[in-house]
């Protein structure tokens, strides 16, 4: 470990309520790379997977349209990481200062509900998984990742349905 920590601390059992006001806590972080995901070869292979995929991106799309392309791909990596916290790691509030963050998560946690009631948690989490390290690779810190979604997916507009903005 290379954080310090207090006397009175130690990594087994520091918890977030015993360490208040403690300079030396710092939240544990998640390895959203060790979450459980499709690999790109089963994505490709299975239209079902793609569909759910679609639906999810699509809604990103459709958010990012609303606030006029200025989603960067840091911010929807970030959506979605908050996605894997509500269905993998089972988060009940989300901590995010950033209003666009937290709007943009529900408005997509809202299509997942609205298109995806009848998948499985494990699912839609290994959907997610492999939505996250696909938007983590072909992003440069712009919005590469977005440009390609836009592209290949677009918008959703409706359960089921997407417009292709080309």
């Amino acid at each position: 470990m290379d954080n310090l920590i207090c006397s009175q601390c130690c990594g087994d059992t520091r918890t977030e309520e015993a360490c208040v006001g403690c300079i030396f806590y710092q939240k544990p972080k998640r390895k959203y790379s060790d979450v459980p995901a499709y690999s790109i070869i089963e994505m490709d292979n299975n239209m079902e997977l793609a569909s759910y995929s679609n639906s999810i991106e699509g809604a990103l799309c459709a958010y990012d349209i609303k606030h006029d392309g200025k989603l960067k791909d840091s911010d929807a990596i970030k959506i979605i990481e908050l996605l894997i916290d509500k269905y993998h790691f089972q988060d009940q509030s989300f901590d995010q200062e950033n209003k666009l963050i937290t709007n943009g998560f529900r408005y997509v946690d809202q299509s997942i509900i609205e298109d995806l009631k009848d998948v499985t948690n494990d699912i839609i989490v290994k959907v997610l998984g492999v939505i996250r390290f696909v938007a983590k690779r072909r992003t440069q810190l712009g919005r590469e990742y977005m440009n390609v979604i836009h592209q290949y997916v677009g918008q959703r507009v409706a359960s089921g349905v997407r417009i292709l903005n080309r």
